[in-house]
């Protein structure tokens, strides 16, 4: 005798309640996550800026001459020579010895970042052949310290992650403003 199979598969009920379920999760995971991604472009952009400026201390040093990091609109930046010096080296390789640009980088990775400059205006740091930050070409004052946050309606400011980029003669630090344990390394001085 054959018995009829039984038929398989979701009933309505059990569609609706699998639905309830992902709609809950998706509403207490998409806060959580464009918090994650505000926190992630702050420290992309206070990472890039340092990086950067280790970078214009690292070629000031190897080509014996002063080379400027230059602070951009929307957290862009251009790290190249001071004085500009095409290629005079005779090497007929067609690559300017000491390059106005060595290296930029666009805004579009950082949109939403909102950067502080200390002092107020300032948009350049110059280093010297020995590593040392020195005075601009234009006697302005040069760039001590990048505060890196996103707009507070952006995020929850109780979950955000600020970070602050300090420069201090020749040395650049990144460091976390709201950290307060003294023993902390990413305390800010």
């Amino acid at each position: 005798m054959i018995t009829p199979r039984a038929e398989r598969g979701f009933t309505l009920i059990e569609m609706m309640i699998a639905i309830t379920l992902i709609g809950i999760l998706l509403g207490i995971g998409i806060p959580a996550m464009r918090d994650w991604m505000m926190n992630t472009q702050i420290k992309t952009a206070a990472e890039s800026f340092t990086n950067a400026m280790q970078l214009a201390r690292a070629e000031a040093v190897r080509r014996n001459t002063n080379v400027q990091f230059t602070l951009g609109a929307n957290a862009s930046w251009t790290v190249g020579c001071q004085t500009p010096v095409a290629d005079g080296d005779g090497d007929g390789d067609g690559v300017d010895d000491c390059p106005a640009a060595i290296q930029s980088h666009p805004a579009s990775e950082t949109k939403k970042v909102t950067v502080n400059v200390t002092p107020g205006g300032a948009d350049m740091l110059t280093f010297s052949p020995l590593g040392r930050v020195t005075g601009n070409i234009d006697n302005s004052d040069p760039i001590t310290q990048l505060d890196v946050t996103v707009p507070d309606s952006d995020i929850d400011p109780d979950v955000r992650r600020d970070l602050r980029v300090i420069i201090s003669g020749g040395s650049v630090r990144m460091c976390n403003p709201n950290v307060t344990i003294a023993n902390d390394p990413r305390i800010c001085p």
